[in-house]
């Protein structure tokens, strides 16, 4: 073969006509998902530029998962196709991008479940915790998933059969449950507290799980497909379904955000700050703790403690020209301040909606 740590042995495995045509359709399909993505990434990168003057890591994995599908997209059809020779340079290459692919998507949905999380300590329990497992995974496919493509022996075929579907099933999994918490903390926190405008959210994001879950079902279908390198080029496919899903997702929740709910509303204070047009309502963000301001109005309770979560979870941008001091200060918060900005048109909106954008930056 000529190719770098290739062995003698090695036989050729070359895709049959089905085979191509199977994978230039699911080729071409990425690549049109591809385009939407892209373009549904590109304002939401640009919302946020306009709005910070920089980029959050929430965008920054977004385009990192975007590009590596990209890549798998294109490398893998040429190889499939001929252009590029079998070598241990391009196995590796590929897993690379893979990498790259699930870990991001992971931290993306992630990035959401902090939106409601008050304590950092546990967000960053939940980072490493799921990085360093799914690295555990990812070195292993490295040491199996290679010398079973180079054929160095039929035992690593053969474990690689069995691995291979094994470690998807693992990521499946991991993506199920942090999404499953994530809607179980919109129903515990949002809904149940008078929220009823995230019943919008929380019935979406089910649907998503049950669409999540079936693409990568359908990736495990295909691994035995044709020649056994065919399902490489449905990872792009998945994974940028998945992405876009996500993109959807923080698109919802800004919308959600500006709405209005219905059926509750929150208390405003009809006092006006000098040079200014908001008034403001002080309550404790402390879970099990009193509402100094309003004691027993489980509504602003959690108001307070949503803003403190995006505020948490969010350093790049640890102050604000609105708010004072109390959003001023890193790391978790006993109070902060929930106002009502008073709009030209009298209409009123709490500032959450503009710090739920800026902090999980979506537009």
């Amino acid at each position: 073969m000529g190719g770098f740590l290739v062995p003698d042995t090695y036989v050729v495995q070359a895709p049959g006509t089905t085979d191509m045509n199977v994978a230039s359709i699911i080729w071409g399909i990425s690549l049109a998902a591809g385009v939407f993505t892209a373009s549904k990434a590109r304002k939401q990168t640009w919302g946020v530029y306009k709005r910070t003057g920089g980029f959050s890591s929430y965008i920054i994995m977004v385009w990192l998962s975007w590009l590596a599908s990209s890549i798998i997209g294109v490398v893998s059809w040429l190889y499939l196709w001929g252009t590029i020779e079998t070598s241990f340079w391009l196995f590796f290459f590929l897993l690379v991008a893979w990498v790259f692919q699930v870990q991001c998507i992971i931290q993306i949905i992630i990035n959401r479940i902090a939106l409601l999380m008050r304590d950092r300590k546990i967000i960053n329990r939940m980072i490493w915790s799921c990085a360093l497992g799914l690295g555990v995974v990812n070195i292993s496919v490295f040491c199996i998933w290679i010398p079973a493509r180079l054929q160095i022996s039929p035992t690593f075929v053969h474990i690689n059969e069995i691995w291979d579907r094994v470690e998807k099933c693992i990521f499946c999994l991991m993506d199920v449950a942090l999404n499953i918490y994530f809607v179980y903390l919109v129903r515990s926190r949002l809904i149940s507290n008078g929220l009823t405008k995230y019943n919008r959210l929380f019935k979406f994001n089910l649907f998503m799980i049950f669409v999540s879950m079936s693409l990568d079902i359908v990736l495990i279908g295909v691994m035995s497909l044709g020649q056994g390198f065919i399902y490489v080029q449905f990872h792009p496919l998945v994974y940028i379904l998945k992405l876009h899903i996500e993109l959807n997702m923080a698109d919802l929740i800004a919308k959600i955000v500006k709405s209005e709910n219905n059926g509750s509303s929150y208390p405003s204070s009809g006092n006006k700050q000098s040079g200014s047009k908001s008034g403001g309502v002080r309550g404790t963000t402390n879970v099990g703790a009193k509402n100094d301001s309003n004691p027993g109005d489980p509504r602003g309770f959690r108001m307070a403690t949503l803003i403190t979560a995006n505020r948490d979870f969010d350093n790049n941008h640890p102050s604000s020209s609105n708010g004072g001091g109390a959003r001023a200060m890193a790391g978790i918060q006993k109070t902060t301040e929930v106002h009502h900005v008073i709009d030209e048109d009298n209409e009123s909106r709490t500032s959450s909606t503009t710090e739920l954008q800026k902090d999980y930056a979506i537009v």
